[in-house]
């Protein structure tokens, strides 16, 4: 049997997979997602899209479509035990997206995997992957289904989700623990909603999430801690008890669209690859829902690797580049498993002790601005930095996020996001660097001008692909490319410069 060639196999067409196959294609990889099911998600199941991600989707000039279909949420009101309360003001963060985005991941998946295919994508369903067989060159895949067979790929990635085959396949623990506790979920219309779009409810026995789509109905989670876990389908009955049990009132839900009940867990893949084979989005972490980071991390994660993984099949950048997307992703992923359980644990405690702490010390922490601006930057992500690489750069910017800054030229003004969409580095030189980054030119997009409007931003400046700086000054941009874009002429060609190759970007410089 003739066996398939591809540059890299997906194991997983959910929004991480779909997210890494469009940037993998971006870098013109020849790439195949495998995936179990027969047709895409139809259900809401992960619906918040944070800033970070949004940002994420912005450099690829994607956001505006998500955007125009879901339903932006500015703030998020956390009260406790049914008295002092906190509002979380998402628009006055740094990002151009200041709010939580609410989407069902159908749309999500479909979107995602509708810029894949546009990008020369293939995606082949009831094909789930089974084994691996690896070795020096390659990856040969074994997928079964209505019609089973093997494909050769020189790189494999698995986002298969939580009881992942390829994490098995390498040999891969997942380490960690369930929670006692059983979460009911529920996408309804309610006769009694809250005046909130995103209401928090922490009481004695549990908490609930209650969430606004934006078309009358709510997604409701809720966990009780006298519920026991049950095989059953959830019924409205259920879930009013248990809104009851919280909220002391029935929000009155009724015409159910989508129910569901599981345990959450904390886990933690051992390791984010094997030699040719990575892990990426559930099938390397799973966390406490409490948040809504899930989806976010996954997406975030197909960023941070999709550029790395194509530098390196490209033969721009040595193998070791891979290691930087394991260590500042497993960094992230571990982040927020740790701040997600201590988060669950108090506000399902019933021992006093915590008890009281979330009745007074949380609340008090909330009541300060500057406890609400580190909560609120810590639930959308746009206060994520990476670790400096060199112990000398411990107090520079580097692994900063930048935001979507205004750049000024002599003939004009651009966005940042706007020079970011085909995926490559950004050097915005005042000058100073020059000729210095020919060695480099055909990774970068050049854009010769200043920052404006970002003190804390100052040109020269070397941004990554996924939007993290690399270097900012001189001799700080000059090791950024040396470390972070491979090695020097590679590959040949030249910069993209932002007036030539982006002709919708008005005003933009020749370098």
């Amino acid at each position: 049997m003739k066996v398939a060639e591809y540059d890299v196999v997906i194991a997983g067409a959910g929004p991480t997979g779909l997210a890494l196959a469009g940037e993998l294609a971006l870098k013109n990889l020849k790439v195949l997602v495998l995936e179990r099911r027969s047709h895409r998600s139809e259900e809401s199941r992960a619906l918040g899209m944070h800033g970070r991600t949004l940002d994420l989707l912005a450099q690829r000039g994607l956001a505006e479509t998500f955007m125009k279909l879901g339903h932006p949420v500015p703030k998020v009101r956390l009260r406790f035990e049914q008295r002092k309360q906190s509002l979380l003001n998402l628009a006055e963060l740094d990002t151009d997206f200041g709010h939580l985005l609410i989407l069902p991941q159908s749309e999500t998946e479909r979107i995602l995997e509708e810029h894949a295919l546009e990008l020369g994508v293939h995606v082949r369903r009831e094909a789930g992957v089974k084994s691996l067989d690896q070795d020096s060159n390659g990856v040969t895949v074994h997928f079964g289904g209505k019609d089973p067979g093997s494909v050769r790929a020189s790189w494999v990635v698995g986002c298969d989700g939580s009881k992942s085959n390829v994490r098995e396949a390498i040999g891969a623990k997942f380490n960690g623990r369930p929670y006692p506790y059983t979460i009911l979920v529920a996408d309804v219309l309610l006769k009694n909603p809250p005046k909130d779009d995103l209401l928090i409810e922490v009481a004695k026995l549990g908490l609930v999430v209650c969430t606004a789509f934006g078309n009358g109905y709510y997604r409701l989670g809720i966990i009780d801690r006298t519920v026991p876990w049950s095989d059953d389908p959830v019924t409205m009955t259920e879930i009013s008890k248990a809104l009851i049990n919280i909220f002391g009132s029935d929000l009155g839900p009724h015409e159910p669209i989508w129910t569901s009940r599981f345990i959450i867990q904390e886990k933690q893949a051992t390791s984010y690859r094997e030699g040719r084979v990575l892990l990426a989005g559930d099938a390397a972490h799973v966390h406490s829902p409490l948040g809504g980071q899930g989806l976010n991390l996954g997406v975030q994660d197909a960023f941070n690797l999709g550029w790395k993984l194509a530098a390196v099949h490209a033969g721009d950048s040595d193998a070791s580049l891979l290691d930087s997307y394991a260590a500042e992703r497993r960094r992230r992923s571990r982040a927020v498993i740790t701040v997600t359980d201590v988060v669950t644990r108090l506000m399902m405690a019933g021992h006093r002790m915590p008890q009281k702490m979330r009745k007074t010390v949380v609340p008090l922490i909330l009541s300060t601005a500057r406890g609400r601006g580190i909560a609120a930057g810590a639930l959308s992500g746009v206060t994520l930095r990476y670790p400096p690489t060199h112990r000398r750069l411990r107090n520079r910017d580097e692994g900063r996020r930048v935001p979507n800054l205004n750049l000024r030229g002599t003939n004009g003004d651009v966005r940042l996001f706007d020079l970011m969409h085909d995926g490559r580095f950004v050097l915005v030189d005042d000058g100073s660097i020059g000729s210095r980054a020919e060695p480099w030119a055909d990774r970068l997009c050049l854009w010769q001008g200043q920052v404006e409007g970002h003190p804390e931003f100052k040109a020269p400046l070397l941004v990554r692909p996924d939007g993290y700086l690399a270097g900012s000054g001189a001799s700080e941009v000059l090791a950024g490319l040396k470390r972070w874009c491979g090695h020097p002429g590679a590959a040949g060609g030249s910069a993209r410069h932002a007036d030539t190759s982006a002709p919708q970007l008005k005003g933009s410089e020749q370098a």
